[in-house]
């Protein structure tokens, strides 16, 4: 696992994660150590039990919610970057709810939603997100296969 950050990856100790895209079983677990391996970090999850299990998470983002990091871990965005409070819409599943968080990771940042179909991790990347209408407060997105839990 690579860091975005310089910090160490300890700090993640007894975190919530979310795997994107997450694989079918595992949306999340809860990080209980952390070792340096010879690849990169290595990390012992609860909920993740046994090698088949281990090895679909590999090439996944592991996410966590900024509030539970220390400040010094991610840059915050400029203020013009921040969409919370904007509600999302997809041609295909219509209204998803509202952005209620957005977590900033090194490769792209992830929007957080709160909707009708539960909490839904966004990848804010051009192939997902569409179009963005400041004004009127809203993002029409087209979700990636697995998204939503119960989707394949």
């Amino acid at each position: 696992m690579a860091s975005a950050t310089e910090a160490p990856l300890s700090v993640l100790e007894g975190c919530e994660v979310w795997f994107v895209p997450p694989p079918v079983g595992i949306r999340s677990a809860t990080v209980l150590s952390t070792r340096q391996g010879p690849k990169g970090t290595l990390l012992t999850l609860r909920a993740v039990e046994g090698v088949d299990a281990a090895m679909s998470l590999v090439g996944r983002e592991v996410l966590v919610r900024t509030d539970a990091l220390p400040a010094t871990w991610f840059e915050e965005a400029p203020e013009d970057e921040l969409f919370d409070g904007f509600s999302v819409w997809d041609e295909i599943h219509g209204d998803l709810g509202e952005i209620v968080e957005t977590i900033f990771t090194g490769a792209n940042d992830v929007w957080v939603l709160a909707g009708p179909l539960g909490e839904i991790l966004i990848p804010v990347i051009d192939q997902v997100v569409l179009d963005i209408d400041e004004e009127a407060g809203s993002i029409k997105v087209e979700l990636l296969d697995g998204l939503i839990d119960g989707e394949v």
